[in-house]
């Protein structure tokens, strides 16, 4: 059994860049933070297959999504086990992602969708019954709840995962296929508006959308960096720039609904933290004070439909302003949960940390991660995966709570998550995947 203190001797080891260091005498290896969090990323991907071109599950079978992997925890994943040291199963997800951007079942070739089926399922009129492919070889583009969208920000994660095979295999497959996506978002995704940079994509039809994300924008400047692509990567990094707002509180905008007025709604974090991991411009500074002062929030078991037990409390990061603003009587979706309002995203906690390291605070970027390591150690246990049991303390949840984003019907759960834990390995080995 590991001490707080254990724990937290094993984090400081980590944020110092000793990760190959001896552990603390008595200490189990299966006890350490990032191995038990890569226990749950081994879970997931081996699922449903173990050799060869896949995804992993997203969720643990708790999160109700049955076997849909979205595209951006597959390629967060990819950038944890590259972390980590594992080659063969980065690969394997690579090569997951290369053939289903070749093997749409409308598309043929073309952009990553959100999301994809990886097990057999049934949902009302919709079924599939194979594992990653099927038998005339297409994927099952959406999955189970129709992820089909094809939105920028996917294509950007996806290509700097791809991107990251490729400097560590020299395997040009992944670069053609990082340069591919990055063309299409070039060529299809490129705002008319005067505020620059580049829209959501393609909706569920594959219509254009017109609508921003400075996110998306923030993701795009490191693909198009890392591609030498100057001219796109300016043209992201202005509307960027353009989100930022300077008044009684810095902060950045989450986007624009039409390409030609910022959005005045809920500020996010992810708004706040890609675009400082991306850029690293000493203006922005003030965004993480942003995020310090406004979405910090502590969840009890006295709160609003919390699910916390016990002594149990938890300090973190909420997703948004609106998050607290929730009405805890009304469920997140119908048929859901409701909300509990002090809720803790542990995926935004994470990346915080992330973020707070980058800006040169160590320690409060360790601090930022306690609440997550023992997030890992105590909840979401007993949780499953296409129905067999996931090694219990291994894999960080989504949230504390029930968790309304607050600017539209959706929420996060606590249920183990494949982003939540690879944000977390990130932390622990100090890696800013957007710089």
């Amino acid at each position: 059994m590991v001490t707080v203190s254990g724990r937290r001797l094993l984090l400081k080891a980590a944020a110092g860049g000793l990760v190959g260091a001896a552990l603390p005498a008595g200490t189990a290896s299966a006890a350490v933070p990032w191995v038990q969090a890569e226990r749950f990323l081994d879970a997931m991907t081996d699922a449903y297959d173990t050799n060869g071109p896949r995804l992993p599950q997203s969720h643990s079978d708790q999160a109700g999504l049955m076997s849909t992997a979205f595209t951006y925890d597959a390629a967060l994943t990819i950038l944890a086990y590259l972390a980590l040291g594992d080659l063969k199963r980065a690969v394997s997800i690579g090569d997951g992602l290369l053939y289903a951007r070749t093997h749409d079942p409308q598309w043929g070739t073309g952009p990553l969708r959100q999301a994809y089926g990886v097990a057999p399922y049934r949902r009302g009129d919709r079924s599939w019954a194979h594992r990653f492919t099927g038998p005339d070889g297409t994927v099952d583009a959406g999955g189970p709840f129709r992820f089909t969208a094809a939105f920028t920000g996917d294509q950007a994660w996806a290509g700097l995962a791809l991107l990251a095979l490729h400097r560590r295999t020299r395997d040009r497959r992944y670069l053609d296929a990082a340069t591919a996506l990055a063309v299409w978002v070039r060529d299809e995704a490129r705002s008319a508006g005067p505020l620059g940079g580049y829209t959501l994509g393609w909706n569920r039809q594959g219509t254009p959308i017109t609508a921003q994300s400075t996110v998306h924008n923030a993701d795009l400047y490191t693909l198009f960096s890392r591609l030498g692509w100057t001219a796109e990567r300016d043209r992201a990094r202005r509307f960027v720039d353009r989100a930022f707002l300077v008044g009684d509180e810095e902060c950045f905008s989450a986007g624009s609904p039409d390409g030609e007025v910022r959005d005045d709604g809920a500020r996010t974090l992810e708004a706040q933290t890609h675009p400082w991991l991306a850029l690293r411009d000493e203006k922005h500074r003030g965004a993480l004070s942003f995020v310090d002062r406004r979405l910090r929030v502590t969840d009890t078991p006295d709160a609003p439909n919390s699910e916390l037990t016990g002594r149990q409390r938890y300090h973190g990061i909420t997703i948004s302003t609106l998050s607290p603003q929730a009405d805890p009587d009304r469920p997140i979706e119908e048929g859901l949960p409701r909300p509990d309002p002090y809720a803790v995203w542990f995926e935004g906690t994470a990346q915080y940390a992330v973020a707070l390291r980058a800006a040169g605070e160590p320690r409060d970027a360790l601090r930022e991660r306690d609440p997550v390591t023992d997030a890992q150690a105590e909840l979401g246990l007993g949780q499953t995966v296409g129905g067999r049991p996931l090694p219990d303390k291994a894999g960080v949840v989504a949230t504390s709570s029930p968790l309304h984003v607050g600017f539209a019907d959706s929420g996060y759960y606590p249920s183990r998550h494949l982003a939540a834990t690879a944000w977390y390995v990130l932390s622990i080995k100090g890696v800013n995947p957007l710089s």
